[in-house]
């Protein structure tokens, strides 16, 4: 008799440990609805724009145009958030900067963006880390 309960007792801890672990592996997103380089470039452009925009205000002077170039992706992760595919996406990218009097160049810039399909499918935000959880930016053209 406590031969059964104990055989029973393993099965059903063995049953849980298959769940358990099995559910922490389906919280990938497929690969096949992750970003293309259109949506990351439109990102980080929308970031960029951002940043150079308030940089520019704070010394009162006019944003630089910004011309994105050679954007490699080097990892690609994902999760879910809120039951929609959210990808982290990691790599490199060459920025030009045209000022009025000159244009600058800066090669080989690290970046990291986490992008979230939204439900129809056809739009993404970007999303920011922050102390209490996430803050969202609708990707835009």
């Amino acid at each position: 008799m406590l031969q059964r309960f104990l055989i029973r007792l393993c099965m059903s801890l063995i049953v849980l440990n298959c769940f358990v672990l099995t559910g922490c592996h389906a919280g990938s997103a497929p690969r096949e609805f992750a970003p293309d380089g259109t949506v990351i470039q439109q990102a980080m452009q929308g970031e960029l724009r951002q940043h150079y925009r308030k940089l520019s205000d704070s010394i009162s002077a006019s944003p630089p145009t910004l011309q994105l170039k050679n954007i490699q992706v080097d990892q690609l992760d994902s999760f879910f958030l809120k039951r929609l595919p959210v990808y982290h996406v990691q790599g490199t990218y060459d920025l030009e900067l045209e000022f009025p009097s000159q244009t600058k160049r800066r090669p080989k810039n690290p970046f990291e963006l986490y992008l979230q399909r939204q439900t129809e499918g056809k739009t993404w935000r970007s999303l920011k880390k922050i102390p209490l959880g996430w803050q969202s930016y609708p990707v835009r053209d």
